[in-house]
């Protein structure tokens, strides 16, 4: 199952996404993919990265030669990304970062969509944090999602937001099965309105997660979010999971 998440910086995406992939952790092996070039995915999982997809892109579009005579490129360049992958326990962490400089990266681009269709299958969860524009996912590295969680504030700015980066999908192409919306980080008020203009925008399975000072608390320890398991914010993200699985 292919899980991705979309919204735009501040609204708590990779915070949830981490906790979400703790979460399925506890059922089996989880692939992380952090595609957001901001990469704090592993800050906020714990775990130290070693290399990015981007690096490679580089090195290879600068100095294809690298590759030797006797390796096929799908080879070579699947063996560069198993080399990158960080493992720790029951999560493997990739980070995608994003090419720099000149340089035409589509035969690249090319061959790694082949290492993800090949790599992916592997996990039963695979969960990617996405940036806004959803890069990644406009190149078709990355393919399709099971399921598709968008992320907003509690605001009716927020909502369209997340409907648009909904449209936005499709507009790349990108085959979707489910569409969840998580307006996150309610201090107060009724969320209702904010529901029903979701279910107007055509995002109809929505959650909603109120505000945990257990997560503010972890921010400003440092970069790792490790809540109680019996915190609101991980009973709401144990209820994603269940949303999501079912």
């Amino acid at each position: 199952m292919i899980i991705a998440f979309a919204g735009k910086g501040g609204v708590g995406k990779s915070t949830i996404s981490s906790q979400l992939i703790r979460e399925l952790s506890k059922k089996d092996i989880v692939l992380a993919v952090d595609a957001d070039p901001n990469s704090n995915l592993g800050e906020k999982l714990g775990i130290e990265t070693y290399g990015t997809i981007g690096r490679i892109r580089n090195e290879l579009v600068a100095d294809p030669d690298q590759v030797p005579p006797s390796v096929s490129k799908q080879d070579y360049i699947l063996n560069k990304v198993m080399q990158a992958v960080s493992e720790d326990d029951r999560i493997d962490l990739l980070v995608m970062g994003r090419p720099e400089g000149e340089g035409c990266y589509c035969f690249v681009n090319d061959i790694l969509r082949n290492c993800f269709s090949d790599m992916i299958p592997r996990y039963k969860f695979t969960v990617v944090d996405n940036e806004a524009g959803m890069e990644h996912l406009s190149r078709k590295v990355l393919p399709k999602a099971d399921v598709f969680v968008f992320v907003s504030d509690p605001t009716m700015t927020g909502v369209r937001t997340a409907a648009r980066l909904s449209d936005l999908a499709d507009e790349i192409g990108m085959k979707v099965d489910r569409r969840i919306l998580v307006i996150n980080n309610l201090i107060s008020g009724d969320p209702t309105v904010l529901i029903q203009e979701a279910e107007r925008l055509g995002l109809k399975e929505v959650l909603v997660i109120n505000h945990d000072s257990a997560v503010t608390d972890c921010a400003m320890k440092g970069e790792k979010i490790e809540v109680p398991a019996d915190s609101a914010f991980a009973k709401s993200v144990a209820q994603l999971s269940e949303i999501i699985l079912k």
